[in-house]
């Protein structure tokens, strides 16, 4: 039998349910009830168990094997990778190709996504949480890159103002949307603080620990009160156009930490100079050890 591992809850669960109409046929009415509430127990546990046995034998998808031509292309199209030591790029070519098998990357209006589309994809997610454990993307299960900007209903519309768009609840609450054409000039200009796929992965890395709030996952209490804090001067100064920083990181604290993520992932020298108490907060955030563990 393919899960006789199931049959002793099986026989347990029809032996207590064919039990009840027995005893209250004796009028042991408080046994049937302790009985049916060990029904709902055991019913529970047989659950419980099945999902745990059928997560460890549900082995993890082998990565894809990145070609010479992918590499070549990384150097050519991805700075961030250029910039890399050779020994930091062979494992930014393993998280591309880990991102690549985990998750489902649909180009909208082709038969086929385009290899080119999924690296950049790939890329972005690997840029923003680099530092952080790689394969932490929560729940996502597919991106959708769209061939132009869409609406806030994601409707495709000429005039669309989104270029990028991270789910939280509903039933795209494991779906992320990018823009193709935002998606690739944010690779093209890379010296803008502007990166749409960073900026929504950033947004990915702030919704893991339950809520897009502007406090991403991996800190402690004490962290969190020193963020919130530079967070709120820095967009104070952000709205009284006092800041290097792109205006759309005064909107919201959530904008805010994608926006200054993207900053510090593309310009961190720039950051650094230019806001240095931020840069010293994300660059021990994405390089503690502790976080890799």
């Amino acid at each position: 039998m393919k899960n006789k591992q199931f049959l002793p809850w099986i026989i347990l669960f029809l032996t207590l349910l064919g039990s009840i109409p027995i005893i209250l046929h004796n009028k042991g009415y408080t046994s049937a009830r302790i009985i049916g509430v060990l029904v709902v127990v055991s019913a529970i546990a047989a659950l419980w168990f099945w999902r745990v046995n059928t997560r460890k034998k549900s082995p993890r998808k082998e990565r894809v094997r990145l070609s010479v031509n992918d590499k070549h292309w990384l150097k050519e199209k991805i700075s961030f990778y250029k910039r890399l030591k050779k020994s930091d790029q062979i494992i930014f070519e393993d998280r591309v190709g880990i991102f690549l098998a985990d998750v489902i990357i649909t180009e909208i209006g082709k038969e086929q996504t385009e290899k080119t589309t999924a690296l950049y994809v790939a890329s972005s997610a690997v840029i923003a949480f680099w530092g952080l454990p790689y394969f932490n993307y929560g729940n996502l299960r597919e991106v959708l890159v769209y061939p132009s900007n869409f609406d806030m209903d994601n409707t495709l519309n000429k005039h669309g103002v989104v270029n990028g768009k991270v789910h939280h609840g509903g039933l795209m609450n494991n779906t992320m949307i990018l823009s193709l054409p935002a998606l690739v000039k944010g690779f093209q200009i890379d010296n803008d603080k502007k990166n749409v796929g960073i900026h929504e992965f950033a947004h990915l890395l702030d919704k893991s620990n339950g809520s897009i709030d502007g406090v991403p996952e991996y800190l402690g209490e004490e962290d969190k009160k020193i963020w919130t804090q530079l967070m709120k001067d820095a967009m104070d100064k952000i709205n009284n156009d006092d800041s290097t920083i792109p205006a759309y990181g005064g909107t919201s604290e959530a904008e805010f930490f994608a926006v200054v993520t993207t900053y510090y992932k593309e310009c961190p020298h720039l950051l650094k100079v230019k806001h240095r108490p931020l840069f010293e907060f994300l660059e021990a955030y994405f390089n503690d050890e502790k976080n890799k563990q």
